[in-house]
């Protein structure tokens, strides 16, 4: 129950998996799952720009406003309770909220929050389908563009496939022109696989689609997920 909506800490970051969740860290990178409605709202900000948007074609009613994406991509755990007070309050009290953490059903999306080590800012977010071949989404924010950190981002979350999900087989897909994300793909170890030609994004727009897909024999799954919650591909 919430009892103020005054000054809140956030719960700690996460420093080992458990309780559901999960940790990684990369050279540049704290990678968690987010602890509430907040962190998964500043991670879909992070990849709401018209930039993103040329290749991500999410639902316009997903996106948030270029201002209120500034707001939320400026925060990070030390002006977090001064940056929430610019919201209403109901609003307030729904960020607030802890995640609901992923249904054992393997359809269900697991997403890790990027923070950027140096400056405690989120860099991006990414997701982890374990049902849907192992597929992984990744969106970075866009002051992080551009300096390696995509990379990182696949990287990390091809290890939460294999070595906290128990999964040999993670994929990813993008558009044929979308050379920065291939390069990031590669970059961490992807190879092109078979795939449909063409790929429809949410937004109804038909694309030009490349797959890859990243393997690994040796496979674990850590305490933050049940094993029931984990099917192998």
């Amino acid at each position: 129950m919430i009892r103020g909506l005054g000054p809140r800490r956030p719960q700690p970051v996460p420093v080992r998996c458990g309780g559901g969740r999960h940790a990684i860290r990369t050279a540049r990178l704290v990678l968690y799952t987010p602890r509430d409605h907040l962190d998964a709202e500043i991670g879909v900000a992070a990849g709401s720009d018209s930039d993103a948007q040329r290749w991500f074609g999410w639902n316009p009613d997903t996106l948030v406003t270029p201002e209120t994406a500034a707001h939320l991509l400026g925060i990070h755990d030390g002006n977090r309770a001064e940056r929430l007070r610019a919201f209403p309050r109901a609003v307030r009290r729904e960020l607030v909220r802890p995640v609901v953490l992923p249904d054992p059903d393997p359809r269900a999306a697991h997403r890790l929050l990027a923070v950027h080590a140096a400056t405690g800012l989120v860099a991006g977010m990414s997701s982890l389908t374990p049902g849907n071949g192992g597929a992984i989404g990744i969106q970075l924010a866009p002051d992080f563009r551009g300096r390696g950190l995509g990379t990182e981002l696949v990287e990390a979350t091809a290890r939460l496939g294999h070595e906290h999900l128990g999964l040999e087989s993670v994929s990813a897909g993008t558009e044929t022109s979308n050379h920065r994300c291939r390069g990031a793909l590669e970059a961490a170890g992807f190879v092109e696989c078979e795939g449909p030609a063409l790929h429809t994004l949410p937004d109804g727009r038909v694309v030009d689609s490349a797959w890859y897909e990243h393997e690994s024999a040796g496979t674990a799954r850590c305490a933050g997920v049940p094993a029931a919650a984990v099917t192998r591909v």
